[in-house]
Parts: structure tokens; sequence; C-alpha cells
């Protein structure tokens, strides 16, 4: 029996911790994910990574800001008058997520009477670290 190897247009089963370079970890699979590699539903740098893995290998990857969510954009971020929060009976607390009429986003930082948030992804300009073990290669037929 040949070795399974990751190509595009295959679904992988895969665990993974994902982390900072500090170490502190930003998200973990509770179960193993399926997803079809090579079709844009995982970010460049998982998806280059993970082609050419065995089924059962486990390898550290390293996602620059570039292959994974990308650089903070400034023009995403703007301030909110706190009473706006009181008004909705809002607590607003940093790394808060919002649902507005702008889109999704997020409390970067509360300061006196303004709240901040951002439009950008919570993980935007950063460098992840992922953990991961490829559980299981389904070829593409």
């Amino acid at each position: 029996m040949s070795e399974k190897i990751v190509e595009v247009g295959d679904t992988v089963k895969f665990s993974f911790v994902g982390k900072f370079g500090d170490g502190s970890i930003f998200d973990t699979s509770d179960e193993p994910i399926s997803i079809e590699i090579g079709t844009g539903k995982l970010i460049k740098g998982l998806d280059k990574e993970i082609l050419g893995m065995k089924e059962g290998e486990e390898k550290e990857i390293t996602v620059s800001p570039e292959e994974g969510y990308g650089f903070e954009d400034p023009n995403l971020i703007t301030t909110i008058p706190y009473e706006a929060f009181q008004k909705n009976n809002i607590e607003p607390r940093v790394g808060m997520m919002l649902r507005t009429p702008q889109g999704d986003c997020h409390v970067t930082a509360i300061s006196g009477n303004e709240v901040e948030i951002s439009y950008n992804h919570p993980l935007a300009g950063k460098t992840l670290i992922f953990d991961i073990k490829i559980e299981e290669i389904i070829k593409k037929k």
C-alpha cells in the first residue's frame, strides 16, 4: 500500500493548535477539521504547507501576515463614543466581537469616553504558528 500524500483537491482531516510567537494559544481544534486543500478555504500559508504532507505526519508551520490574515489596515480602525454602547446596554471589553451595519468588528481599546473598534480580522498583522497533524487524507475522485 502506498503512502497517501496531500495534493490539490484532496480533503484533509487534520487537528491543530494555533499559537503566537510567545507560545500563547489563540485557537485549537477540539475535533479534527476537514477541508479541501488548494481551494482558498484555508489561509494561504497553511494551504501551501499542508500540500505534500503524509497521512499521520505532524509539522509546525509558521505563517506570516502576508500568508495569513494580511496586515492591519489603519483605515479599518475607528472610535465610537462610549455612550453609544451605554444606550444599547452593552459593556464594551477589549477583544469583544460586535456585529454592526458596516460588518463584523472587535473592540481594540477603551480610553475615557471613546471605544476603539477595528474591522480588521483579529489575527491581521500577526505571525501565526500552527502545530498540525494530518489525521486522514481523502483523495480527490
